[in-house]
């Protein structure tokens, strides 16, 4: 039975309560216990915690941190294009975060490239929002992180684009491999029905195994005479065998 606590204990059963307290994916939360309009006092429920929707931002540095674990391990080589990660970091997070953008680049920097100076990332930062900013699209991303149409699929990035495949041919390549893997999953399902593959239906057809030929006769005049099997043995002895009337 639910425990049913006062107005003033309820207040203090408002602040979160300690992780370990409560199973993955549930909340704790405070639900008035009433009759009428008389409040009789308040008790302790857990909810389900509603999922966090998709955030554009974390999903593509997400995928930009994948792209550098494929490409440089755990740490950015310091390199004279190495700072282009953090430029496309900043056009991001500035859209994401605003004037508190950042700090957010400053902290990511410091963990993909360590070796950065401080006031290498400042500068970066500085030229971004000292130009009239306007959001970069996924092909511009994929042009500045020189991301390939090869690459990008042998990593499954989907928010960036590729620079070598435009994003209208990449919709159209996208959705063949849709149609090829329907096809698959259907031919499977035939399969698992007992269904024959089209190479062993040609292989048993009339017109591979051509029966009237046999009789020597036409195949017109061998299914009006009610479609008659030659006897393998009976072929092999005396060649064709002549239904003539």
């Amino acid at each position: 039975m639910a425990c049913l606590v006062s107005a003033d204990e309820a207040t203090q059963s408002e602040k979160p309560a300690v992780k370990a307290d409560r199973p993955d994916g549930l909340t704790r939360d405070v639900a008035a216990i009433k009759v009428g309009d008389c409040l009789l006092g308040y008790k302790a429920v857990q909810r389900r915690m509603r999922a966090s929707r998709w955030n554009h931002f974390r999903g593509r540095m997400r995928e930009i941190e994948k792209l550098i674990r494929h490409r440089h391990g755990n740490i950015v080589p310091e390199a004279d294009d190495a700072l282009i990660y953090v430029e496309v970091i900043a056009s991001l997070a500035l859209v994401e975060f605003k004037e508190e953008f950042v700090d957010v680049v400053l902290g990511w920097a410091t963990r993909w490239l360590p070796w950065a100076g401080k006031a290498d990332i400042e500068e970066v930062i500085y030229e971004r929002t000292k130009l009239r900013f306007s959001p970069l699209s996924a092909d511009a991303i994929g042009h500045a992180l020189h991301l390939s149409y090869a690459e990008r699929s042998a990593l499954d990035i989907r928010t960036i684009g590729a620079f070598d495949v435009p994003k209208r041919k990449r919709a159209k390549l996208q959705k063949e491999k849709r149609r090829q893997r329907d096809r698959a999953r259907k031919e499977e399902q035939r399969r698992a029905a007992g269904a024959l593959s089209r190479a062993d239906y040609l292989a048993n057809s009339f017109s591979q195994v051509r029966p009237w030929e046999a009789f020597g006769i036409s195949r017109r005049t061998w299914e009006r005479r009610g479609k008659p099997m030659p006897d393998p043995e009976m072929i092999s002895d005396c060649g064709s065998i002549s239904l003539a009337a």
